[in-house]
């Protein structure tokens, strides 16, 4: 249970294989442990103490030269061989590429013992098939088909926006569709981590997500969350959590919209914001504010803040910044000055200020 808390739904992705040598691990707090490396997937590095016993860690609770140590160690593992820019960005629905897997255990090797046995406690047993980029785990078709076909979309879509990035992933993610709201809270109240009220979340290479019986809040929900479980592929290093919601929201709302066949009007498409947070407030945040009214700005703010980037100069240039801080590492200010030309947050306020207007 204690390694459990250590884990975060919202996480980049890279592995690696090669079994390391011990030694003494530190992390921020203080903490450390002696203790091989195993591997790293999807933000965990997993450890294996001199007991034998294994851990999982974040990267990011590690002190920043066992963090560089970790990149170090995933080598040329860590790299996918799926370019993204070599795939083009689709236009309108695809056909579904759905294959039944009638094959063994297919959950994925990541997965803990008290999830999976939460998700097959459930009254109704499940079903498993593959797509052209995911594997799909589900208890009845219906919804799961239209999960599948916007999923493929949604990776293209990305992938296809964000040339120059690569697929550190050698596997493919896993979607699980629960049934219904039912089945759903049975299963969040089986699993000690995960809060009540969640309606989807990702974590690493899995995203976990039920049919809500309403089209409109399957949709949103999916166009969001699906957007996090592509973006955690390109991923070395975790974005800050504006970064990493703008992304997913704007990804969310322009993704979906190409999906649906609309014509995209990404300036039109931000809609208007009502009590914006600051640049300070928002760019230092560590957690996620508290209260529906409070997430809402922040969310909004969030995907403002990287639509004005987006567009401010073009799209290799958003890439460029993007790169700079979640393959190479940096801090957001520091591309934010090489690649926009902006020095501070005050002249960052005043782009915004007027890019609202």
């Amino acid at each position: 249970m204690k390694n459990l808390l250590l884990l975060s739904f919202f996480l980049f992705t890279t592995r690696l294989s090669a079994e390391g040598e011990f030694r003494t691990w530190r992390s921020l707090g203080g903490f450390k442990t002696e203790a091989a490396f195993v591997k790293y997937t999807a933000g965990l590095v997993t450890l294996k103490k001199t007991d034998g016993q294994q851990i999982n860690v974040r990267i990011e609770r590690l002190i920043a030269a066992d963090q560089r140590e970790i990149i170090k160690l995933a080598g040329e593992n860590a790299r996918g061989a799926v370019p993204a820019g070599s795939i083009q960005k689709p236009t309108g629905r695809r056909e579904l590429t759905w294959k039944p897997i009638v094959r063994g255990d297919v959950w994925p090797e990541s997965m803990s013992e008290e999830v999976k046995n939460a998700l097959t406690s459930l009254s109704r047993g499940w079903d498993h098939a593959e797509t052209e980029y995911f594997i799909i785990h589900y208890q009845q078709v219906g919804f799961a088909k239209q999960v599948a076909r916007m999923a493929d979309f949604q990776y293209q879509y990305i992938a296809a926006d964000l040339p120059g990035f690569q697929d550190r992933m050698k596997e493919k993610s896993h979607i699980v569709v629960v049934r219904d709201r039912e089945d759903w809270k049975e299963y969040l109240g089986s699993v000690d981590s995960l809060q009540n009220w969640f309606a989807a979340y990702v974590h690493g290479m899995t995203m976990y997500l039920y049919d809500t019986d309403n089209s409109k809040a399957n949709s949103n929900i999916l166009a969001h969350e699906m957007s996090h479980l592509v973006l955690n592929r390109f991923f070395v290093h975790r974005p800050p959590i504006w970064l990493n919601e703008g992304l997913a929201e704007w990804y969310g709302n322009v993704g979906h919209s190409a999906f649906k066949g609309k014509k995209v009007d990404v300036e039109k498409g931000l809609g208007d914001i009502k009590q914006p947070y600051s640049v300070s407030a928002l760019t230092t945040m560590r957690e996620y504010p508290k209260g529906d009214e409070q997430v809402s700005r922040f969310y909004n703010t969030s995907q403002q803040l990287v639509g004005m980037l987006m567009l401010r100069k073009d799209q290799p240039t958003f890439v460029e910044f993007l790169k700079a801080i979640t393959v190479d590492g940096k801090s957001f200010m520091e591309p934010l000055s090489e690649v926009y030309d902006i020095q501070d947050l005050t002249t960052l306020q005043g782009e915004f200020d007027e890019f609202l207007d």
